[in-house]
């Protein structure tokens, strides 16, 4: 084999990304996202991350660069092209490059003053998912009546337990176990790791019914069909399956408005009894990513990283 032919195990390139979009956005709502809290290494303007596909773990790093991003991949076990290819579309999908958000950007001008000075605040954001639908999957159940602090402290257990540990740079990354790590868990499994006997089905139920759905079935058909799928899996209800759907696959076309998780944050900008159809109206297709700045914005307010703001004021 000559030196030509030799499959390499670090490699690097440039993502391009739908502008505007700005990294460093994102690496600032990750650095204040408590469910994925410890599973990356940043700094100002880099992202490194572990990912495990087909059974390899690989490691990325990402930085800014015009009109997109700088990559370097490296795993401890030749790259192939296809899995290049694997790693490099979940890298979009986590990111969010591909988005478009010049009409939503446009529809947010028009609305609320207070939700427009959150925009404008944000802009350049583009949607951080959770990495794979694994992750958001067995995050969707463990969240479920849960404080947080506990949720985040078991799904790093389970990393720790199941995930592929892989060296970079001087430091060890572990990723999040893939479905296919998790299916030869039982119920009785799932019980010896998160001490809840009714999350232990539901866990159990979540990968069975996620690996016999398929991801590419999630992502491509209608939003009505996809979430019946979901629902059909014991332990998922309406917030999981738009959660799924939404942080884990990117579908901005549907948000739970009437649930008080959003309905209270809707209230916090528009005032009380805001009418949820008006928003519909004015988002359409990008009613995810006006929730997703809601709630973005809502939590930079909070850590008074945007200054004030005089929500709730109505129009």
């Amino acid at each position: 084999m000559t030196a030509s032919t030799i499959t390499p195990t670090s490699v690097s390139g440039v993502l391009p990304a739908a502008q505007p979009f700005d990294l460093r956005t994102s690496i600032r709502f990750l650095q204040g996202f408590g469910a994925c809290r410890g599973d990356q290494i940043m700094t100002e303007d880099t992202l490194t991350k572990a990912i495990a596909i087909g059974g390899q773990a690989v490691v990325f790093r990402v930085t800014p660069t015009e009109g997109g991003v700088d990559y370097d991949l490296h795993s401890d076990r030749p790259i192939s092209a296809g899995l290049r290819a694997a790693v490099l579309d979940k890298i979009d999908g986590y990111l969010s490059l591909s988005d478009d958000l010049s009409e939503f950007y446009a529809q947010a001008a028009g609305d609320h003053p207070d939700y427009a000075r959150l925009v404008k605040a944000l802009w350049g954001l583009h949607q951080v998912r959770f990495l794979t639908v694994a992750e958001i999957g067995v995050w969707a159940v463990l969240s479920q009546r849960t404080p947080k602090n506990v949720s985040t402290s078991l799904k790093r257990r389970i990393t720790q337990m199941f995930g592929r540990k892989i060296s970079y740079d001087g430091l060890e990354f572990q990723a999040f176990p893939e479905l296919t790590d998790l299916r030869p868990l039982d119920v009785s499994d799932w019980i010896s790791i998160v001490k809840n006997a009714r999350k232990a089905e539901y866990l159990a139920s979540l990968v069975e019914g996620l690996l016999d759905i398929g991801e590419d079935y999630l992502r491509t058909a209608s939003y009505t069909q996809a979430t019946k799928a979901l629902r059909g899996i014991k332990g998922v209800g309406e917030f999981s399956a738009a959660a799924i759907l939404l942080r884990g696959l990117g579908r901005m076309d549907f948000v739970p408005l009437d649930m008080p998780a959003f309905a209270d944050a809707t209230a916090k900008v528009y005032g009380e009894g805001y009418d949820n159809q008006k928003l519909r109206s004015r988002y359409g297709d990008n009613l995810g990513y006006w929730a997703y700045y809601l709630h973005t914005g809502l939590g930079a307010l909070k850590n008074e990283a945007l200054g004030p703001v005089a929500c709730g004021a109505g129009r």
